[in-house]
């Protein structure tokens, strides 16, 4: 059985090594400049010491970013149940959805541990994967949406036969299913749906 760690982001305030390092160099700045302005404009062994300080905080951020390349962003959340593909159901951190409960399922699988994501700054470069999400429309108007961690970019793969269950349920529109299971050639998609013909 495969199954996906949920995640749940906190919403509490969260620092990362961008936001300490510019902020510490940004205050050692004002810092600098209140002294010049209200105390003493000469330029003298204060300044240098701020100007050290700086040039110190920004290596020790591309120390951090280098780290980054080789180790993914911290968490700001925690991990709260599995998340399981059945073909009769679907478990969210032990609740049970069944299948005919279910109105549609949408799935954003498009980020996995390790996955390089563009981050700026002194951040790191890698993702934690866990900017992934389901989307639950339940036949009572209510919907839900989790986010969960895949550790592999093919994950999704691995429950590639209960996706067709839901598929041949009227769950999972084809392209929608064609999204998840990443194949993207006109080639590879009219092939697909004629597999997905014989499984009917």
């Amino acid at each position: 059985m495969q199954r996906f760690n949920i995640y749940k982001k906190s919403k509490k305030f969260h620092w990362n090594n961008t936001l300490i390092i510019f902020t510490a160099i940004l205050s050692l700045y004002i810092i600098s400049i209140i002294k010049q302005t209200f105390f003493n404009p000469e330029k003298g062994i204060f300044e240098d010491i701020m100007i050290a300080l700086m040039l110190l905080l920004a290596f020790i951020g591309l120390a951090l970013k280098s780290i980054g390349l080789v180790k993914p962003e911290n968490l700001s959340g925690e991990f709260t149940g599995f998340l399981e593909f059945y073909k009769s159901h679907i478990v969210v951190d032990q609740e049970k959805f069944h299948i005919d409960e279910i109105k549609s399922i949408e799935i954003t699988n498009n980020d996995y541990y390790g996955k390089p994501n563009g981050a700026t700054g002194f951040a790191s470069s890698l993702s934690n994967g866990i900017n992934n999400q389901i989307l639950l429309r339940f036949n009572s108007g209510i919907s839900k949406s989790y986010n969960f961690e895949l550790y592999n970019e093919s994950d999704m793969e691995k429950v590639e036969e209960e996706l067709f269950s839901y598929y041949s349920q009227g769950k999972i529109d084809f392209f929608e299913l064609v999204k998840i299971l990443k194949i993207k050639s006109k080639t590879e998609i009219e092939d697909f749906r004629n597999k997905l013909a014989l499984l009917k």
